[in-house]
């Protein structure tokens, strides 16, 4: 993973926020908006440079791209979730499993 950084006008800033706060209410965290911002930029330039000619269609992919990206994004968070409350259940039952036996109570795997 690289990371990046460089300079923006104030104006393309503004513009940023904007969808930063658009994107955290779908649930997002900050790094994740903007890479996601980052990554629909690429898309756009790239369907931009091969196809010019061709603005209705690239728009609709472009919107496409868009919200498969903030998809995918929102996917790794809520796989990156789950799998913190399964590590955090499996502690849990084993604590159960310990207090029963400290409690001398019968657990059905027995």
């Amino acid at each position: 993973m690289k990371k990046v950084s460089f300079e923006i006008s104030d104006e393309q800033m503004e513009e940023i926020k904007e969808l930063k706060e658009d994107l955290e209410k779908d649930g997002f965290s900050s790094e994740d908006c903007y890479r996601a911002i980052f990554e629909m930029g690429i898309k756009a330039y790239w369907m931009e440079r091969k196809n010019p000619d061709d603005k209705d269609i690239r728009k609709q992919l472009i919107m496409l791209a868009s919200k498969y990206s903030a998809m995918r994004f929102k996917y790794f968070q809520l796989v990156r979730d789950n799998q913190t409350l399964d590590i955090k259940l499996k502690g849990y039952e084993a604590e159960n499993n310990y207090l029963k036996g400290l409690s001398g109570i019968r657990t059905d795997e027995e």
